[in-house]
């Protein structure tokens, strides 16, 4: 024989109030170019002689890639942007490549620049 708790009726979990905040996505480094101000005007130039638009949808920039993100609906902020370029790969995107030798420090804060001023994104 099995005999039970001597509980009736059903059971339920009692809920737990967490106190804090859970984290929205990824967390990217603070790099050099995050220090900078970045021109938006230069960047949009960076952004072309770069090869961004190949593989990255912005609409300022008239480019359709699909290989990364689509950065209008992304909306990245600059801490992201500025990470991103300067060491590619995860989080967003395995396949992006670092651009920390092939830009300039101040060029990756432009490019960054450029793309939160167009996509309407975070800015520092």
């Amino acid at each position: 024989m099995l005999a039970g708790c001597g509980a009736q009726g059903v059971a339920s979990p009692t809920p737990k109030t967490v106190i804090g905040t859970v984290a929205s996505g990824p967390t990217f480094p603070i790099v050099p170019a995050f220090h900078l101000k970045g021109d938006s005007t230069k960047g949009k130039s960076v952004f072309a002689s770069a090869g961004c638009g190949s593989c990255h949808t912005l609409a300022a920039a008239h480019s359709t890639g699909t290989i990364g993100p689509d950065l209008d609906s992304l909306k990245p902020d600059y801490r992201a942007v500025t990470a991103q370029v300067t060491n590619g790969g995860a989080p967003m995107n395995g396949t992006m490549p670092s651009f920390k030798k092939t830009l300039s420090t101040q060029q990756i804060a432009d490019v960054a620049a450029y793309v939160v001023d167009s996509t309407g994104g975070k800015a520092p």
